[in-house]
């Protein structure tokens, strides 16, 4: 199933709204490797999504404390998908690019449902403050 970001799924935010629009299509290129069985390609796809997703807790935690939104449950949030992202490459890795197919169905359904709760209703509980700044918002270098 391909998944499509919407204006629906904006959190008010430039920076947060172009990663998860990148964070989904990367899903979806996952969803393609999987399908055509170009398990380089799937390694590499994932590759880059887990460090995509990386990159995007980071900017996403800077911006929370630069708008002082609650963050602590959050972050335990992001601590669990980086461990089962984690455990997914390390299966990649081990089996040389490629999951069984139980582990497919398993990896791909957490994938797509973790990015679309994550953009639906954990980063949309941000969107009341975020929306009081200027949608290309970004912290101040010193909270880097």
């Amino acid at each position: 199933m391909k998944l499509a970001w919407t204006s629906l799924m904006s959190v008010g935010n430039e920076s947060i709204d172009t990663e998860h629009q990148a964070l989904l299509n990367m899903v979806n290129d996952i969803e393609h490797s999987i399908g055509t069985r170009n398990w380089a390609a799937l390694l590499h796809s994932f590759k880059l999504f887990e460090e995509s997703v990386r990159i995007h807790f980071r900017n996403e935690a800077r911006i929370a404390q630069a708008i002082k939104h609650p963050f602590e449950e959050h972050l335990i949030e992001h601590q669990y998908v980086l461990g089962e992202l984690q455990t997914m490459r390390n299966e990649l890795i081990s089996n040389e690019g490629r999951w069984s197919e139980s582990a497919v169905e398993h990896y791909y359904g957490f994938l797509s449902e973790w990015t679309t709760m994550h953009i639906g209703e954990d980063d949309m509980r941000m969107k009341t403050i975020l929306d009081t700044y200027p949608y290309d918002f970004k912290p101040p270098q010193s909270q880097q």
